[in-house]
């Protein structure tokens, strides 16, 4: 049975195709803070929109599932989670004071109604293949960052065969070898498991870099390489699914993406002996140790295969007929690019003063793809996040949308940590084979006008201000700052920088120029709160200037007309 479900419904649970996005103009905004977004009569729905079944709908706002004994790969939530000794970051404001994202007090003239719905399972279009050298000396790899944490880490396997074997204990550091995308890649996994059970585990990595493979790298005719991946799997850890509100497996829409990045339909369950995979995901499940590294053995030798074709790397000749990055690998990067660089370090990020304007907070990833595609980001564009940190949102948007990504950080301690951050992550790119946009994260105050930052903000068509928590003061500077702005450019903030009014006392000023659009973020988007907000994009119009110094011209005559005409 089908039944119809609101606006609100559609937000907050599906991921629609853009075929099926409704209409912004039917759509209502709520005018003023506590007043709840109204949503369409059943009919009115039931006519605009498509019908979805009851089954289909996603539980967004479910809490994360702890993990089990089943072999399917379960993702660790990165910002929380590392191999630091702290294994999780404490959140920057206590939950009883978060303070709720205001909507503006009334709308622009020239505002839409923006409760329309972004599927965030969709593949921005650009190019993916690798084409530039990166230096990948000194690079760090899992194998690394756990002995340099060795404490944090425990036994995972065993030998089966000999009970008095210790090869597989911390002391012996025991791990394996696996093939990357790219030509003569490959990075070693330490085969251990983290003490805290909520930790980053890197054998649960290895695993899922290798169901990545099989499901977006090998080639249609080779699919089964590895064996048939469809017995019980699914591509990516809960909580990443749950970050990026993406659908399960069997429901979810192709999203206008290529059919050579998009995820092949499950097949019927096989059995047959030469399914690796299966033999890989029933040795981690049972501990086996010595059956775990003969199947990862057994994935090099396909892999190395694959790379060492006669008609050249098979992995990257399939990258080139993408049409854009999947969000599942653009997670999968983030993460080992965190965990190899932030993650030993986490206890830096967390000791400044909650609500500070230099409280270190982040935007998850469906958060970030979702704005990307709201904003248009897209190669050729120009993107700047203003107080980036150690980088999250400049890299995931320059590898998910191919744009021109900076960021600029105040704080010395945390632009330091961008700066590996960003190093590492060209390293996992190359990896993979997978050309980022160009991107660059510096040390600045944004509020300081050096010639720098200067020549990146007129140039900028979208710029990110994580304003939760700034202080009055510092909004009142980035007015100052963004009508410098070139038209059309647009501003992406978790709070509104004006009423969205022109008044003949504003007319100067950055809220006469502005178009401003209210969005909703779901619960889990952002690293500081469980709870639901909203976010602004405001483009850059000063033609409303121009129209209300007529309609003020108009108002002004209007008497001296009505006096002539008495006379």
């Amino acid at each position: 049975m089908l039944e119809s479900v609101t606006t609100t419904d559609f937000i907050q649970y599906h991921n629609l195709e853009p075929n099926d996005a409704i209409s912004s103009s039917k759509c209502v905004v709520p005018l003023a803070p506590n007043l709840p977004l109204q949503p369409l009569s059943q009919h009115k729905v039931a006519k605009e929109t498509t019908k979805v079944s009851q089954g289909s709908k996603l539980d967004i706002n479910a809490k994360k599932r702890k993990r089990d004994a089943s072999p399917v790969p379960n993702y660790d939530k990165r910002a929380r989670h590392s191999a630091g000794s702290m294994a999780e970051v404490k959140k920057t404001a206590a939950s009883q004071n978060e303070r709720p994202s205001p909507v503006p007090r009334s709308l622009p003239v020239t505002a839409k109604g923006t409760s329309y719905a972004v599927n965030r399972y969709t593949s921005i279009a650009r190019p993916c293949a690798c084409s530039a050298e990166v230096d990948t000396t000194d690079s760090v790899s899992s194998y690394d960052i756990v002995k340099g944490n060795l404490g944090n880490f425990k036994v995972y396997f065993i030998n089966k065969h000999d009970p008095y074997d210790q090869s597989f204990t911390p002391e012996y550091m025991p791990y394996v070898d696996l093939e990357f995308p790219m030509t003569g890649s490959s990075e070693r996994f330490a085969l251990l498991s983290p003490k805290d059970d909520d930790g980053w585990h890197p054998i649960r990595e290895l695993r899922d870099v290798v169901y990545l493979m099989v499901k977006f790298y090998l080639p249609e005719e080779f699919e089964q390489a590895l064996g048939d991946p469809s017995y019980d799997r699914v591509p990516k850890q809960e909580s990443a699914r749950q970050n990026l509100a993406l659908p399960t497996p069997s429901s979810t829409p192709d999203g206008g993406s290529s059919p050579a990045s998009a995820p092949r339909p499950l097949k019927p369950r096989s059995q047959h002996e030469g399914n690796l995979l299966r033999r890989m995901d029933l040795a981690y499940t049972a501990k086996d140790g010595i059956a775990f590294k003969s199947a990862i053995r057994e994935i090099n030798n396909k892999l190395r295969a694959l790379k060492k074709s006669p008609n050249g790397n098979l992995l990257l000749k399939n990258v080139a007929a993408w049409d854009g990055v999947r969000p599942e690998i653009v997670v999968q990067i983030y993460e080992e690019t965190y965990q190899r660089s932030a993650g030993p370090r986490v206890k830096e990020l967390v000791k400044y003063q909650a609500f500070s304007s230099t409280t270190y907070g982040e935007l998850n990833s469906g958060l970030i793809a979702e704005m990307s595609q709201r904003a248009g980001l897209k190669p050729g564009v120009n993107f700047l996040d203003l107080g980036s940190g150690i980088g999250n949102v400049v890299i995931q948007t320059a590898l998910l949308s191919g744009c021109n990504s900076w960021g600029v950080e105040k704080l010395n301690s945390t632009a330091e940590i961008a700066d590996e951050v960003h190093r590492v992550f060209k390293q996992r790119c190359h990896l993979w084979g997978i050309e980022p946009g160009p991107s660059d994260v510096f040390q600045g105050d944004f509020m300081q006008h050096t010639d720098k930052l200067q020549s990146i903000i007129q140039n900028a068509d979208v710029i990110l201000a994580n304003n939760f928590v700034f202080d009055p003061s510092l909004n009142e500077g980035l007015k100052a700052l963004f009508l410098d702005l070139k038209e059309g450019a647009k501003i992406i903030s978790l709070r509104s920088f004006c009423d969205g009014q022109v008044t003949g006392r504003n007319m100067g000023a950055i809220e006469s120029i502005l178009d401003v659009e209210s969005f909703e973020w779901l619960s889990g988007d952002v690293s500081w709160g469980d709870a639901a907000g909203r976010y602004f994009i405001s483009t850059v119009n000063r033609s409303r200037v121009g129209a209300q110094y007529e309609a003020m011209y108009r108002e002004a005559q209007a008497p001296a007309r009505a006096s002539r005409r008495r006379k």
